[in-house]
This record gives structure tokens, sequence and C-alpha cells, in this order.
């Protein structure tokens, strides 16, 4: 700010057309203005191409917390190839035009979110610039004029915001790639990218740039390249217990639902309109917080993918995925109780609303935290009626912490502390730590794994790019993004190595291929959710045998996490490591008890039962035992989980009996399905999970129908195999 007293001048401004408008989000001014590129000069043009920015620019990174993610990541690729290139050529159809940018203006000290000092609660009438204005001012943070001579707002309608850049920023919330087009060119020209903010996505653009300006006739007046603009602010979200992140993430959301729609993983981080997604944030941002480093690091998951991969994340250094957090709090807290309680359940169909509203009540004890009735901001709540998208939003931080200290902290520790999830975890940290980045192409692979700003896909998108021109005959060269990607991909092999150090306690090649194959299946989304699953299920025995408070809970998951370690970390009988108990690979080990193909979130049912077996092993069992008074409940439970998996065995040895024996009759395929059904899982059950075949073929008895030879422990006779 210039000048001293009680009424010093603000620096930054923007002129133009002001107006009001109300959205779910509450009241929002603006003024319509525009930004411009060409000489340097003081100009509230000129100014505010340079002020506006994404919000990896305007926040660090590490400080970034979840709630308080604006927009999706930016794809500096795309803007590098399309549209900058769209901005400065000339075009053969018609000139270029960008639609209106949507900028906010937000209160941040020390690149940190605050709050702005509350607005006059009077206009005041003041000259300037030869006239009248109505002025608002919110302490130092901003203020706001509207031209009224005489007293009277003009017809013109014509407005001037002020700002205080050290306590506040415009964001950009809708239009960030068309925002960064003219900041990359800026930056280029003024060649100010080294002592900007965005220094460190310099190699993302320079050249490009630079190359399309040498490229251009010298008539090129870039003085001419405006871009609309609209900056936005929230005059009723100022003062103490004022929220305008919260109040431009509901802005974001408003703007964006009629346009191209973000991706699942964007609507998470985004949108407050489903309790869902509020308590998804909050295991990352338990992550994000955790400063014991007991938990899995926050560059362990994947919350920045703009595609949605149906079994597993994309990148290799991630352990899981937004999405599959998402689904494990759908599932553990708001069911429906039916699928944890009945094991022989597949999902499938809609389901009831209601039903879940009322699990969640039950699952996060909301009789202890609200009365039957009260008042959240002018609004009445029935406590049987809150559920996912009925709730009070003055309360969230209540039913958030309730979470974060029961299902979530319950849904941390087995990701982090389960033999394998940790091992992955583990060996992630020691990558990172052991990364010197002494170069741009290193600094930017080093992000791509570890930032979570989105660098990873422009990464690959323009190694895809440089690998297109090259089968086109073209000799791009190797610049620092596409040297950054090579890195990426060299250190891949590097962590495969140390994981299968920490996890498998070897280096041989032969270890290396089977620990590669069983984190194939660990870091799906149907083992992760399995495991979830199981949880869920085995709290619900423990409240029909007993009665469990909710903050036991955290205790109890502790103990099944013992218990499957002890299960993994079993000697090797007959060479077997129970480490590999969960691949699917016939080429890697014999008799393996997962035959599962597609490894999708349904099959996450069969995959608790893989958990529950685990468990009922002598070693795993010591550490789960004294929670159950009765271990019929468990028992019964494990069985009729394994009958729900025996069934999907007899499913896909029929269809492919179905394939390779055509003419046979279907009476004669499904009992030929159903014996090698038999066969298979019960040497699975044998080697890997200790389970006598005499207690398999109990078991199987139970079914109503003994196949061949299996109360014995025989294999399948080779006549019933080929008849």
């Amino acid at each position: 700010m210039y000048g001293t007293g009680s009424q010093p001048t603000f620096l930054d401004h923007v002129q133009g057309t002001w107006g009001s408008f109300t959205t779910p989000a509450g009241r929002v001014d603006y003024i319509m203005t525009k930004a411009r590129l060409g000489e340097d000069a003081n100009t509230p043009e000129r100014r505010l191409t340079k002020s506006l920015a994404p919000v990896r620019e305007v926040m660090e990174a590490g400080d970034l917390d979840f709630n308080q993610l604006l927009q999706r990541d930016l794809d500096d690729h795309r803007v590098a190839v399309n549209l900058i290139p769209y901005l400065l050529k000339q075009q053969a159809t018609g000139p270029a035009f960008f639609p209106p940018i949507v900028a906010v203006l937000l209160p941040f000290k020390s690149k940190r979110p605050s709050r702005f000092a509350p607005l006059d609660a009077t206009p005041t009438l003041v000259q300037a610039d030869g006239t009248e204005w109505l002025q608002e001012r919110a302490g130092d943070s901003f203020q706001v004029q509207r031209l009224a001579p005489g007293g009277h707002l003009h017809p013109g309608s014509i407005g001037k915001l002020w700002w205080n850049s050290s306590e506040s920023q415009l964001v950009v919330l809708d239009g960030q790639h068309r925002a960064m087009a003219l900041l990359a060119v800026e930056r280029t020209m003024a060649k100010s990218w080294q002592g900007s903010s965005g220094a460190k996505y310099r190699s993302f653009y320079e050249h490009q740039v630079q190359h399309l300006l040498d490229q251009q006739d010298s008539e090129l007046d870039l003085g001419k390249v405006e871009v609309p603009v609209t900056v936005c602010w929230f005059p009723e979200q100022t003062g103490e217990d004022a929220k305008p992140h919260e109040a431009a993430r509901k802005l974001f959301v408003d703007v964006n639902k009629e346009a191209r729609p973000p991706s699942e993983s964007r609507i998470i981080l985004l949108s407050d309109a489903e309790l869902k997604n509020v308590l998804t944030r909050r295991l990352l941002s338990e992550l994000r917080g955790n400063r014991r480093g007991d938990l899995l690091p926050l560059y362990g998951v994947e919350y920045d993918n703009p595609l949605v991969n149906a079994s597993r994340p994309a990148r290799w250094s991630v352990l899981t995925t937004i999405n599959v957090l998402k689904t494990m709090v759908d599932r553990t807290v708001f069911g429906p109780p039916r699928y944890l309680q009945d094991v022989t359940l597949k999902f499938g169909g809609r389901q009831s609303a209601r039903e879940q509203d009322e699990y969640l009540q039950e699952q996060l004890d909301f009789s202890s935290l609200f009365p039957e009735q009260f008042d959240d901001n002018g609004f009445t709540y029935t406590r049987d009626d809150l559920g996912n998208l009925e709730f009070p939003l003055g309360q969230v931080d209540i039913i958030g912490e309730r979470f974060a200290k029961t299902w979530g902290k319950s849904i941390l520790t087995m990701l982090s502390k389960t033999a394998p999830y940790a091992a992955h975890a583990n060996a992630l940290t020691a990558l990172k730590d052991g990364w010197h980045t002494d170069n741009t192409g290193l600094t930017l692979a080093h992000d791509a794994l570890f930032s979570g700003v989105g660098v990873f896909w422009t990464l690959r998108d323009s190694y895809d790019d440089y690998l297109e021109k090259r089968a086109a005959g073209l000799k791009p060269s190797k610049s620092d993004v596409i040297l950054a990607w090579e890195s990426l991909e060299n250190r891949q092999e590097s962590f495969e190595k140390i994981r299968v150090k920490e996890y498998l306690d070897s280096l041989t090649p032969v270890s290396i291929k089977k620990a590669k194959a069983a984190f194939a299946v660990f870091n799906t989304h149907a083992c992760q959710l399995g495991q979830a699953l199981t949880l869920g299920s085995l709290w619900e025995v423990l409240k029909q045998q007993r009665s469990v408070d909710i903050t036991a809970l955290p205790e109890f998951t502790e103990a099944l996490v013992d218990g499957w370690n002890a299960f993994f970390a079993q000697d090797h009988g007959k060479a077997r490591d129970r480490k590999l108990a969960f691949n699917n690979s016939k080429s890697e080990i014999t008799n393996p008890l997962n035959q599962i193909g597609n490894m999708d979130t349904p099959q996450s049912v069969y995959f608790r039962y893989f958990w529950l077996q685990a468990l009922d092993t002598p070693a795993a069992w010591e550490h789960v035992s004294p929670w159950f008074g009765d271990r019929h409940d468990f028992v019964q439970m494990l069985n009729d989980a394994r009958g729900l998996y025996f069934e999907l065995l007899v499913s896909l040895n029929f269809r492919a009996l179905k394939t390779s024996r055509p003419g046979v009759s279907d009476t004669k395929l499904r009992k030929q399905a159903e014996d090698s059904s038999h066969k298979a899982l019960m040497r699975a059950l044998r080697d890997w999970f200790f389970l006598e075949e005499e207690q398999y073929g109990l078991w199987a008895a139970s079914l109503g129908e003994q196949p061949a030879d299996v109360a014995d422990g025989g294999d399948v006779t080779e006549e019933s195999e080929e008849s």
C-alpha cells in the first residue's frame, strides 16, 4: 500500500462494471474487467495479468488443506501446446477469443489462508478522480468503490476493487488454464520466470512460448491480446467468523456444474454437498497433518487423477486412491448394514438413502453428539433426519472429529500398518529421502511423485506428445520435461527393489517378480475395500455379541492388523511365504487361493473372505480372540464368506468348461466345475492357510453336496476330470 495514516492507498486494483448475484455460496459481488498483454505499464489491466494466479502459486503445497482446494490441477501440457498457440497465432477462421476468467479475492497471509477484516457496515462517500464514490473497506485487506455522483449510484455501474497483496490474493476459480496461458506469455516476455512463484513450471512453457513469439510477424501487437476477467469477492464473508475459502469452493461447484465435469477425484476434494466427500477429505487431512510419521504418507495416495482407473492407481508410486478411500467411508460408515452383516451378498441395485443415513447415525453415535433437535446458522435440524445430504455445516468439524477418531483412524491404520502396505510406504519414503533434485528435470520428476499438484499428468502427456512427434518423423528435442519423465520411469525399478527388500527381505530376481505380482493385488480397489469390509463385518459381529463403544474401534482395528501381520510373518512351511498368499498368478505360486481375474471394486466381497481366512490361522487368531467371547459367530461368517467365493469359482470353472467342452450337458459340466473348484480351494487352504483337509471336508459336506474324494483328502479322480 502507498500512504500512511488512517486512509492508505491500495497498490493493486481493477476497474470496470460492477454487479451482484446470489448463489448457494451466498452473495457474490463482482467487477467485469480485462487482463492484457503488451509493453510493461502500471495500468490496471497489465497489473491484473500479473496478479492472476492458480492455487498452486498462492499456497505452499505442503500447507494445502484439502478443505481449501478450489480447482482442478493444471494441465500445463494442454496450456503450452494448445492454448498459447491459439492465443498468439493468427486464426484463419476468425479471431481468437477466450471466455471470461473468473477470479476470486481471498485472504492469505504468508501463503496461508486467513480471514478478512470486517467490511464497513455503511458505505461512506469519498472524492476520487474528480467525482464521488460510495466506498466500503475491509481493514487493510481490500476496499470497494462504486461511482455515485451526488451520493446516488451511477446507472453505468462503474466500480473499482482495491486490494493489498500482502493480505489478499486473486485466485483463479474458473479458467485457470486460460490464466496460465497469459501468465506464461507474460513471464517469458518479461523474463520474470525465475523471480515468480511459478518458477518450477518454467520448463513447461518458456521454450514453447519463445518459439511462438519468434515465429510471429514483427507487427504482432501483444497489447491487443486482451482477455475478459470477472473478479469476485464475498461481502458477507468478512470478519472473524467468516469462511471465504468455503464460499469459494461452493462457488466453484456452482460455476462448473454445467461445464465439462471435473473428475470424480476433484469432486470429492471440492464438494461440500455430500458428507461422504467431507469425511473422505478428512482422511487426507489426517495424513497431511500426521507429524508422528506412523501413517501412510500423503504422497502414497493418488488424489489428483483426472481419469478413473477401475482397479488400481495409475501412478506406480502410490498405494491407494481417493476413490478407494471414499468407497471405504461409504461401505463402513453408511453401509447399508446388510452388506456388512450378511457376507453372502454381492453389491448391486440402488441403495436406500434413508437406510444409509440411519446407519451413519449409528456408526458415528450421533445420539452422543447432538440433541434431538438443534439450531445451526438459523436452520433447525432434527437428529434423526441427519445424513449424507442433510447435515449442519456449522457442525461439520464435530462430525469430522468423531469420524477421524473412530472409523477414520481405523481405515488409516489398516492402510498404514498392515505388512504389505507398510512395506510400500516405507519404500516410498526411502525413495523420497534418497532423491537428489540437482537439476530441473529431477525436480519436476520429484514433484510429480511427491507434491501432488498434477505435474505427473503433465509430464505423461508431454512425453506422449514427444513420442507421437518422433513417430511422425520429426526430431523433437529432449527438454527438461522429457528428461523428467524418463527419470520417473527409471526410478520405478529402484522403488520396486526397495519395496521387495522391505517386504520379502530379498533381492533375488525371483523375489522381485513375486513381490511385484503381490502388490499388483494389494494395490487394487478390491483388495483394499475387502479389508475395510472385513473390519465392518467383524464390528457387526461384536455389536451382536455385546455392547461395544465406538471409541474402542481403533483398538479393535489394531488387533486385526496385528493378526494379519502375524499371518504374513509365519514361517515358510513347505517353502511358502505367506506374504504371497493373495497372489493370483499360477506361474508364480502353486495352488493360489486368489483366482480372481478382474479386481474391480465389486470383487471386494471375495477379498473380504481372503482377509477373514487369514485371521482364522492360529498365529493370527491369538491377537483377535480376546475380542470375541464366542468364536462360533466368527466361524459362521467365515464359512458363509467361503461359500460365496466357492460359488464364484464354480461359475468361473463352468464357463471355462462350457467353452472347452461343447456338447457336454450343463448338468455334467456343473458337477465337474464343482469338483475342480473344491479341489483347488482345498489345496489352497491346506498350503497357504493351515486348514486341515478333514476340516475342509466337513465344511464341504455342510454345503449339501460332497465332491469326489474331498472328505478323505484325496484328489479328484482323473476319470471325473475328463469324463
